[in-house]
């Protein structure tokens, strides 16, 4: 079978295999440490999902009651079991993209006309089709929002994706917001976790958060933390494979060129069975159209057999 459900599908690397073996309670102190750096912040934190990274976060950086600001396809806002409302308590503004990119003018005016306490960035937009978000557009929709004292959390599930789209060191993109979750399953193949990153005391506040969401005691964490330390030292570098993977499928199927790894078609999910039949496991977000998506577990042979499967 040819697994484009999604990147969370790639295969672990033997070195992450292998470093699990000798994980400890300093490796999760140390991957940490090691992200926070990397991504210009002060301090951060594992969580299990970005899921759990990006509620954590809403949850530090807004009371309940207050409004955040939010693209209207956003995963937070669709694709998280609502946490963002049941669990934290905020109201999302949500604002419409043909692309997933927020723009400063209409974010700074949500923010005004509804006090908003929160912004929150996608990048790269999942349900877009993987688009990228450069780092003088977060820093216009951040500097609009910090104007009015707001904070803006960037959902950065595939931020690695973005920098190597845009050829730019990960710290570009995360300098204009307060918080960042980054995940090391996705294109970068762990299996397991999230990294939540911001200020010491924000992220402090977080995990507490998720000490109360039962996500924040997971023993034995070392061995994953391991795994997931070599995943955003080592997989970052490859990314722009699975990039000219999607373009390449993209071509063959005739669609428009992705700027990442996500590849939109027209096809329905009801065609999601026959594809299996053919070979190919794809997946249709919210009952949509389908979705195909490149990672490590993915070869140029696959592509060509997974369009001839789809055509």
């Amino acid at each position: 079978m040819i697994d484009l459900r999604s990147d969370f599908c790639a295969p672990p690397t033997d070195e992450m295999w292998e470093a699990m073996r000798s994980g400890s309670e300093e490796t999760v102190a140390k991957l940490e440490l090691t992200v926070a750096f990397e991504v210009g912040k002060e301090a951060a934190v594992l969580c299990p999902t970005c899921t759990a990274a990006n509620l954590a976060a809403l949850l530090a950086l807004a009371e309940r009651g207050r409004a955040v600001v939010v693209e209207a396809n956003a995963h937070v806002l669709v694709a998280e079991g609502g946490g963002i409302s049941s669990v934290a308590g905020l109201l999302p503004i949500s604002i419409g993209t043909s692309d997933g990119r927020l723009s400063a003018e209409e974010v700074e005016a949500a923010v005004v006309t509804r006090e908003a306490a929160v912004v929150c960035l996608e990048n790269t937009h999942t349900r877009a089709g993987g688009t990228v978000l450069d780092g003088a557009a977060a820093a216009a929709v951040a500097d609009g929002a910090h104007k009015h004292g707001a904070r803006v959390h960037l959902d950065g599930a595939r931020l690695a994706n973005a920098a190597a789209a845009l050829a730019v060191d990960i710290s570009e993109l995360t300098a204009p917001v307060d918080t960042v979750a980054v995940s090391l399953n996705k294109g970068l193949c762990a299996p397991y976790g999230a990294v939540l990153a911001g200020d010491a005391a924000t992220i402090e506040a977080a995990r507490e958060h998720l000490h109360r969401l039962g996500a924040g005691t997971v023993h034995k964490a070392g061995l994953l933390a391991a795994a997931g330390l070599v995943a955003w030292e080592q997989m970052r570098g490859r990314l722009l494979d699975d990039h000219r993977r999607a373009r390449r499928l993209a071509e063959l199927l005739e669609l428009p060129e992705p700027e990442t790894n996500i590849v939109l078609t027209d096809l329905p999910a009801s065609a999601l069975p026959e594809l299996a039949a053919r070979g190919v496991l794809a997946f249709a977000p919210g009952g949509g159209n389908v979705r195909l998506v490149t990672h490590r577990g993915i070869s140029d042979e696959d592509v060509e057999r997974a369009a001839q499967a789809l055509a």
